[in-house]
């Protein structure tokens, strides 16, 4: 679903996809983080650990077609939990899983905190945060021009009566990625009429990649809201911009 308030954000904090099966068929793919550099005014900047280096290849089942990996949590704050009791196990999977699949029960440690912010973390537990998008639309209903960011720079952006365009994941502060004639921008939502017309979709689904406490160190997938759902995790609050630490 198209976001209008502030949700997750990673990649190393910020900004930065898989095409998935129609099936219960494994689909590999390799995301590729997105940079963005741009001159003030620009998209909102983080300052915080970068992110660990990205696998290689992710496994995504059973995802209807329409949904797309994006290797990031978006958002000026990224969601993020913490641990607060021994003996804590939360569902997991072997893969990024739209339904209920054989889960792996993976035990976490007490005051861990699971944050795309929290260097020593994502380092030590070698964690990797991705989030399952589905892409929907926007129309634009009056002529406009709005600044828009694509590459290293900015770009004033023509906008017609009728113009569709993609609408492919929330950033931060008002700030999302679209996509015109086959060129992604970053754009700012309060840069267009009030008059557009935004295409409702589903919640993005975010998924991180976490070392068990088990003799083998298993790794598991883990949906935010699973790790919430489960006794003993509770929802990091943050206490500075840029700023995640296990719990003291």
């Amino acid at each position: 679903m198209r976001q209008l308030t502030l949700t997750a954000l990673s990649l190393g904090l910020v900004l930065a996809a898989c095409t998935p099966a129609a099936d219960e068929t494994p689909v590999e793919t390799t995301p590729a983080p997105t940079e963005t550099i741009a001159p003030d005014p620009a998209p909102p900047e983080t300052e915080a650990e970068p992110a660990a280096e990205a696998a290689p290849d992710i496994t995504v089942i059973g995802y209807p077609e329409g949904w797309e990996l994006q290797p990031f949590w978006s958002g000026e704050y990224p969601n993020a939990f913490s641990v607060t009791q021994e003996g804590v196990t939360v569902m997991g999977h072997p893969a990024i899983t739209f339904e209920q699949y054989p889960p792996i029960y993976c035990g976490l440690p007490n005051k861990a905190t699971y944050s795309p912010w929290n260097g020593q973390r994502r380092e030590s537990d070698a964690l990797e945060f991705v989030s399952m998008v589905y892409p929907t639309t926007f129309t634009i209903k009056e002529d406009t021009e709005i600044e828009a960011f694509v590459g290293d720079g900015a770009e004033m952006l023509t906008l017609k009566t009728d113009d569709v365009l993609v609408y492919k994941s929330y950033l931060a502060e008002g700030f999302f990625i679209a996509e015109k004639d086959g060129i992604q921008y970053e754009m700012n939502e309060a840069d267009l009429p009030q008059s557009t017309e935004f295409e409702q979709g589903p919640e993005d689904q975010e998924w991180v990649l976490v070392t068990c406490t088990d003799a083998d160190s298993t790794r598991a997938w883990i949906l935010f809201e699973d790790a919430l759902g489960a006794p003993g995790v509770e929802l990091y609050e943050y206490t500075g911009f840029g700023e995640a630490a296990d719990l003291p």
